[in-house]
């Protein structure tokens, strides 16, 4: 995400940044520390702000007086970085009285920074407007903030998540190929710090000769991540060998290669949750909501009351408003995600809606004989998997 910054151009006597992308907060923290840092070393402090308690938020903001009123003995210029701030919310010690008081009775001494004699680096993972405290922060002369959020978790939002996390990989020396960036997204979920390590697995997984820049040599040793003569390709594929995930995530890839058509990879995903203790009615009822979606997305097609855009390395749905009414319902009455039903159209449009039809059939009659104990179980689900995917 791009900072916000209340001011740019000459050196910042406080700077603020903030957000809750984690792995960007850490790192724009130090690179700013990088730049800021001061001629003698010795005049760079650090003080990790990150709290329990009260008391302990206490003491992180006494450490901070301490230090913006304790200049260099031999002179010269002081960065002092408050790093890890996490107690700048409406949590229980955000709400804390003694804290609020404190926090104010820091700011004269904090606000005495000049950008000569004390510069101030503040990085926090929250970071409320309303606070009394950061109110008179943010209205000081010459503070510079940035703000590093990540897209709200909300309905619509996932193709603003994937295409920030398909940045990243760029930004890693990939080129990120359609199902890619979906696929980490599923395995990590919303959590950048997740990302940037998963991604650093996936350079040494993608780490080949003939794409690596051969005066990088320290880099494949520890040095940072490795920089490529070129993109490399990343597959959906790739990222599944790599990252894994959760038996959610496992599942997900099993649905998908039902929906598919690819009954060989289906099959062998089935066998790897069965043998993770997965249940086969709990299967069977995840492969059945993507069926009947399935089914659902090929009935709006082949009425025209929905079309399939190709937006980037990912697709997307248009919907009539008499489609978007048809649309299944999550337990809050919202409609269900309409990223995930495109991602399902995508890719079950090679095969007619009465199809998908008759494999949500198919999945109810194997649903009857798990749940009444009749034949084997793994037979009859494999036979379901089977008639649907082949």
């Amino acid at each position: 995400m791009k900072p916000a910054s209340s001011s740019t151009g000459a050196r910042s006597p406080i700077t603020i940044i903030y957000g809750n992308d984690e792995a960007l907060v850490k790192k724009r923290a130090q690179e700013t520390a990088d730049a800021l840092m001061p001629e003698d070393e010795m005049n760079f402090e650090v003080i990790d702000a990150r709290a329990d308690n009260v008391d302990d938020v206490l003491r992180k903001i006494d450490s901070l007086r301490a230090a913006v009123m304790t200049l260099p003995f031999f002179g010269g210029g002081k960065l002092v970085w408050w790093k890890n701030v996490n107690f700048m919310d409406e949590s229980v010690m955000g709400k804390s009285v003694n804290i609020k008081a404190a926090l104010e009775s820091l700011l004269p001494e904090l606000l005495q920074a000049d950008a000569t004699s004390l510069t101030v680096l503040i990085s926090a993972d929250s970071w409320s407007k309303v606070k009394a405290f950061t109110k008179a922060l943010a209205k000081a002369k010459g503070v510079r903030t940035e703000v590093h959020d990540l897209p709200e978790a909300r309905r619509g939002s996932e193709t603003e998540i994937i295409a920030e996390i398909e940045e990243r990989l760029r930004e890693a020396g990939f080129d990120p190929r359609p199902g890619a960036g979906e696929r980490l997204l599923q395995a990590t979920g919303i959590d950048s710090t997740a990302w940037a390590a998963e991604i650093e697995k996936l350079c040494c997984y993608k780490m080949v000769p003939k794409n690596l820049d051969p005066n990088a040599e320290e880099d494949m040793f520890g040095g940072g991540p490795p920089r490529f003569t070129g993109p490399v390709s990343l597959t959906r594929e790739d990222v599944q060998a790599i990252v894994g995930g959760s038996r959610e995530v496992l599942t997900w890839d099993f649905c998908e290669a039902v929906l598919s058509g690819d009954s060989r990879r289906a099959l062998s995903m089935l066998s790897q949750l069965l043998a993770q203790q997965e249940s086969e009615v709990g299967i069977l009822i995840l492969l059945s909501n993507q069926v009947r979606q399935a089914a659902l997305a090929g009935a709006l097609r082949e009425a025209g009351q929905l079309r399939l855009v190709q937006k980037g390395s990912f697709a997307s749905v248009d919907l009539t408003p008499e489609a978007t009414a048809l649309l299944p319902r999550k337990k809050s009455g919202e409609p269900i995600s309409t990223y995930m039903l495109a991602q399902i159209a995508a890719r079950t449009r090679h095969k007619p809606a009465s199809y998908w039809a008759q494999g949500v059939e198919r999945l109810f009659q194997a649903s009857r004989m798990l749940t009444t104990g009749q034949g084997d179980k793994v037979r009859t689900l494999e036979a379901a998997v089977m008639a649907i995917a082949g």
